[in-house]
């Protein structure tokens, strides 16, 4: 009925519309009135020898006036009032179009501004290698260096995780990777400064704008594609720092560091110092996996759950099993078939560490995943453990497995509408 009533009520918009609909049916009024007042004897109108009354057609002539005149003027109305709202409707879409303008020049120039921070990293500048955390007494040596597009970022992460010392866990880890942060961030105050803020003003931009949310996700793909793997490590230990905690609200909220390969960051260097780049790439993968289809879960998304289980699931050495009781405990289950040859790249690098060292990768992945890599603001530390049963081996298959849960049962989260 719905759909009648709108078919309808658009057909007859439209006779409003249109001209010929008033012509005909006022040219209609007119003739079926006039044949009635026309003559004092309606019944025999074509006997010519009956003469015209002009008193009655005067009276005739008042009653088209006052009615189809009435009728026209409200028709009239009616036209102006939709002639009004049609202008209203272009009018808004036209400062709806100003508003889009307006917003894109201001967004352009910052991505401009950005651009041209970048592009000052990247010129030349003068390198002084360090190591202030070891205490040592060492001669600074100083090298000009000239870097080409973003290879300031990937050169300097790389310095920073050369010079960089494990510690025995990974929360010591994650404080010593500040610090060392820190130390990159004081010699180069003034460019980083710039870039973070830069950084910072376009996403709240976009935050505060009043696009529809379809248009501000196409301007943070726009961020997004800008942003490189190094750019990304930054930006991460930035926003554990003083400098960077108004930052995190958007990081979060945005996913700023969806593409941020894990298993790069300074905590991980215990397990990946001592692995080539395919084995890095491929442990990098396990992670992003793990985490995809965990979030899947917790947020009801059926795309690509099959495929991303039976990746884990693969029929060879190592298979990877994903256990949620009631999204208050999640418990990882890697299991180990020694008699299975590797047929998988990406589990390649696990060859090389021994049942308690992966144990210890799944606990550092699990508590990346559910506490570190929002900066700790959806679950409360006070309420959340982790845990690990022993190893065991049965049947020659070895089973490791590492779970994190709320001790209250309360729903673990892993984003703010969750």
């Amino acid at each position: 009925m719905d759909h009648l009533w709108n078919k309808l009520k658009s057909y007859f918009n439209g006779l409003l519309l249109n001209k010929w609909f008033y012509i005909i049916i006022g040219s209609v009024f007119i003739s079926i009135s006039f044949i009635f007042f026309k003559w004092n004897h309606p019944i025999q109108i074509f006997d010519n020898k009956y003469t015209i009354d002009n008193e009655l057609f005067g009276t005739y002539g008042d009653f088209v006036g006052g009615v189809l005149g009435s009728i026209f003027t409200l028709v009239s109305i009616l036209l102006v009032i939709r002639t009004f709202k049609e202008q209203q409707k272009v009018s808004n879409q036209n400062e709806e179009q100003l508003k889009i303008q307006r917003f894109n020049d201001l967004f352009f120039e910052l991505l401009r501004l950005y651009q041209s921070e970048v592009s000052e990293l990247c010129g030349q500048k003068d390198f002084v290698d360090y190591n202030t955390l070891r205490r040592e007494e060492e001669k600074f040596t100083q090298e000009e260096i000239k870097y080409n597009d973003k290879d300031f970022f990937d050169m300097e992460r790389e310095q920073i995780q050369i010079k960089y010392r494990n510690r025995k866990s990974y929360e010591a880890n994650r404080k010593a990777a500040v610090s060392y942060y820190m130390l990159f961030y004081i010699e180069n105050s003034t460019k980083m400064g710039a870039y973070f803020r830069t950084l910072y003003r376009i996403y709240d931009l976009i935050d505060k704008s009043d696009l529809q949310e379809t248009s501000k996700k196409n301007y943070l793909k726009i961020m997004r594609a800008q942003l490189t793997d190094s750019e990304l490590f930054f930006i991460r230990y930035n926003a554990m720092t003083y400098y960077g905690g108004n930052f995190i609200n958007y990081i979060n909220k945005y996913h700023i560091l969806k593409h941020l390969p894990a298993f790069e960051l300074l905590e991980f260097k215990d397990w990946w110092s001592s692995l080539d780049n395919i084995e890095r790439m491929g442990i990098n993968i396990v992670y992003d996996n793990i985490n995809r289809l965990i979030r899947m879960e917790f947020l009801g998304k059926s795309n690509s759950k099959e495929r991303l289980k039976s990746y884990l699931k693969t029929k060879s050495k190592y298979t990877i099993q994903i256990n949620i009781l009631q999204e208050c405990d999640v418990n990882l289950i890697l299991q180990i078939n020694r008699q299975e040859p590797n047929k998988c790249m990406e589990y390649r690098a696990l060859d090389k560490y021994d049942n308690k060292r992966i144990q210890q990768l799944l606990d550092c992945f699990i508590k990346e995943i559910f506490i570190y890599s929002n900066f700790e603001k959806y679950n409360n530390l006070d309420e959340i453990e982790t845990y690990s049963s022993p190893i065991k081996i049965i049947d020659n298959i070895t089973y490791i497995n590492s779970g994190i849960k709320n001790k209250f049962q309360k729903k673990l989260l892993l984003n703010r509408t969750a």
